[in-house]
């Protein structure tokens, strides 16, 4: 089995940057996969983040040095966790025209593939720094979804700050009730998806249903959940799933 992790940034986020203690947690369960001979890429947003603190003043690239100085920062919390499992990673940077280049996304694929025959975990995040345009929404939501399909993965999950897809937004309405299931991707159930996003994320609820509806056009079926809650990853691959599944189309 094949799957694809992608952890938002309010996953991994403390106070002030990144918490060691939350990425301790997702190294942890990614290590139980690979025990049972399971092949994951990590996608993981927390860049910039993890650089904000370091950059106190106002600028028009603020994010964009953020990104430069915490891409580091996450890389090495990641190796460092990593190393207590046994654990090989490896980074990726890439830009959005790295999966629509034929050439270059082969390329990409081939890469990928061989470290995963190694053993190795690819830890893959967008290139935030050399990107021409802003950084926008759901950036690493869509890159998920793209490696994904590309790889040809049994499932996406997808980790928020969020138990999943609600009837309402469940931080402002005590009623709201969490979907499990849902089967088809339609105006309807994007409309439930609350425009709230936090600080330091991009993305929102929206950006996941987005990426959701691309991956499982593609045969990948997707789960958002909330990568908080202990063995979530474990869970995802059983039948005591908390969050919501994205059923995927053949």
């Amino acid at each position: 089995m094949r799957i694809v992790i992608k952890v938002g940034t309010q996953v991994i986020a403390g106070k002030n940057g990144l918490d060691q203690k939350k990425i301790s947690k997702l190294v942890k369960e990614i290590s139980v996969l690979l025990k049972r001979q399971i092949e994951v890429v990590l996608v993981s947003s927390g860049a910039v983040g993890a650089g904000l603190p370091s950059v106190p003043f106002t600028n028009p690239h603020r994010k964009k040095i953020a990104a430069a100085i915490g891409q580091p920062i996450l890389i090495h919390d990641y190796y460092r966790e990593a190393q207590k499992h046994n654990i090989s990673i490896g980074q990726i940077l890439i830009l959005s025209d790295d999966l629509t280049n034929h050439e270059r996304f082969k390329n990409f694929v081939h890469n990928i593939e061989a470290m995963l025959s190694h053993k190795i975990l690819p830890i893959i995040n967008e290139n935030d720094v050399m990107k021409t345009e802003d950084l926008t929404i759901g950036d690493n939501d869509n890159l998920g979804a793209k490696i994904a399909a590309g790889l040809k993965a049994n499932k996406l999950i997808i980790l928020t700050n969020q138990d999943g897809l609600f009837t309402c937004n469940p931080d402002h309405n005590k009623n709201a009730l969490l979907i499990k299931k849902v089967t088809t991707i339609d105006s309807k159930i994007k409309k439930l998806c609350s425009p709230n996003k936090s600080d330091l994320g991009l993305g929102g609820m929206i950006s996941k249903v987005e990426a959701a509806k691309y991956a499982t056009g593609h045969g990948v079926e997707t789960l958002v959940g909330n990568g908080k809650e202990k063995d979530i990853l474990i869970k995802a691959l059983g039948k005591n799933f908390s969050g919501t599944i994205f059923t995927a189309k053949k």
